[in-house]
């Protein structure tokens, strides 16, 4: 397989302001590995299988090791993908006396270019050799690999689609003009019309997704609040309070894998890790960004002399959304919290 950054340098297009790629003919690169990595977690991480007598959800990603590489060559679109990838599960016999939680791997054996989603093979394995637990893990061995599959061909068919449209550029004889009409914006006083108003305008009679050309950007935010890390950890992963402050219906369920949806489901995610009172890790992403395009927000809580300062960090942001996403949070999150729960005022 193809390395990043290999090859013969009189094929490789230099990343210079005047470089040309006339008609698609030298071979050109891009780097696919974070990306996928994320995608891979997002499609997986709290996915769930069940039926009458079973529950199985996925519970992390504990590896992900490869690397995707995207090239065009003679204006034909290549893809090099291998990717190494463990995953954890936790499931339970329901139609048990005593229904017990189990915890297991799954081992994806061959997620590379060679293979289809189709011939994807899975290895199952289970901490416990308990009957229920064996009954279990036969269920996921048998159920699981056709969910599986149609995830992990997501991530193929996204690949393909988010780093195949900027490699082949449009020839003389084929570029034209692109017209486009902006849609109307929600007015309204309630916070969702307003994380609505912040969005960018759609465009109108068109699949082409609103960020055509992705570029990424990352965002870093400090905050203090008069509380206690503890309080203000609360209120971010209980969904009676997260209600509260949002001004309307959420869910929020506070584990590793565990969705997260607020706004009507302007913002959605899942929760990558939790260290209560410390830091909450996740996946977070708004309606209005391309679909199946994720962000990862961290949080940081720190006791302070006046109460608690929050750092946070947001990664893999649409550039073209950057001025949104980076006022909505002091607007639709940090004001509302000190207002809704008196954290804006001195503790003492």
């Amino acid at each position: 397989m193809a390395k990043w950054g290999e090859g013969d340098p009189r094929w490789i297009v230099e990343e210079r302001a005047d470089a040309k790629n006339v008609n698609n003919w030298h071979w050109t690169e891009k780097n696919a590995t974070q990306w996928s990595i994320d995608r891979i977690k997002s499609l997986l991480i709290g996915y769930t299988f069940e039926s009458q007598d079973f529950f199985v959800e996925l519970t992390n990603v504990t590896k992900c090791n490869g690397e995707a590489i995207a090239n065009n060559r003679k204006a034909k679109l290549i893809f090099f993908y291998e990717w190494d990838i463990e995953i954890e599960w936790r499931g339970s016999k329901k139609s048990s006396e005593k229904p017990t939680k189990f915890l297991g791997k799954i081992v994806v054996n061959n997620l590379s270019e060679e293979y289809s989603a189709n011939e994807l093979d899975f290895d199952v394995t289970c901490e416990s050799s308990s009957s229920d637990a064996n009954e279990v893990k036969e269920f996921l061995r048998k159920s699981g690999p056709q969910y599986l599959r149609k995830q992990l061909g997501i991530y193929i068919t996204d690949l393909k689609h988010e780093y195949g449209k900027d490699l082949i550029l449009p020839t003389k004889d084929k570029q034209g003009s692109q017209a486009s009409a902006s849609s109307k914006t929600p007015t309204g006083g309630n916070l969702v019309e307003a994380m609505r108003k912040s969005e960018p305008h759609s465009t109108k009679n068109t699949s082409t997704p609103i960020f055509d050309s992705l570029g990424t950007v990352n965002i870093s935010m400090n905050e203090d609040f008069m509380c206690t890390p503890e309080d203000l950890y609360k209120v971010l992963v209980t969904e009676e309070l997260t209600k509260m402050f949002t001004q309307g219906n959420a869910t929020v369920q506070a584990h590793v894998g565990g969705k997260y949806d607020i706004f009507s489901g302007n913002v959605t995610g899942s929760f990558i890790e939790l260290v209560p009172n410390k830091s909450i890790s996740m996946f977070w992403r708004k309606a209005s960004w391309p679909e199946g395009h994720q962000s990862i927000v961290k949080l940081d809580f720190t006791q302070s002399e006046t109460g608690t300062h929050l750092k946070l960090t947001q990664t893999n942001v649409p550039a073209s959304d950057k001025e949104g996403t980076q006022s909505g949070w002091p607007t639709h999150y940090f004001a509302p919290i000190q207002r809704t729960f008196g954290f804006g005022g001195r503790l003492f």
